[in-house]
């Protein structure tokens, strides 16, 4: 299975939200007993930020295959400035990992006025 491609764009300081769904045939995949684990990465591998089901930063409504990933805006404001890139990995209760959605992840300053 190929992961889907989703870029991001996340403004420093500001409260990052995305409810992806993961269907399979038009339908929800039942992801109960499942975690989930996004690691935002830097060119060199550096992991600049993990949202996972451990940490609360992504959060599971089972029965329709939703996704909620969430950072708070003083977690946004604590990431540099710059474009990285992500994978978003779900891991079946028997063990198997499923790369599900990959992209840029770009973090841009506040442009206050």
């Amino acid at each position: 299975m190929n992961p889907g491609r989703y870029n991001i764009s996340v403004v420093q300081g500001t409260t990052f939200q995305l409810s992806p769904s993961w269907l399979i045939d038009n339908l929800p995949v039942d992801l109960t007993g499942y975690t989930a684990d996004m690691q935002v990465r830097d060119v060199s591998n550096n992991l600049i930020t993990e949202l996972s089901t451990a940490n609360g930063r992504i959060v599971l409504t089972p029965t329709q295959g939703i996704i909620n990933l969430t950072l708070t805006a003083a977690q946004t404001a604590a990431l540099a400035v710059g474009n990285y890139n992500y994978g978003l990995n779900l891991t079946a209760p028997g063990g198997a990992v499923y790369q599900i959605l990959q992209g840029a992840f770009v973090i841009s300053a506040s442009q206050v006025q």
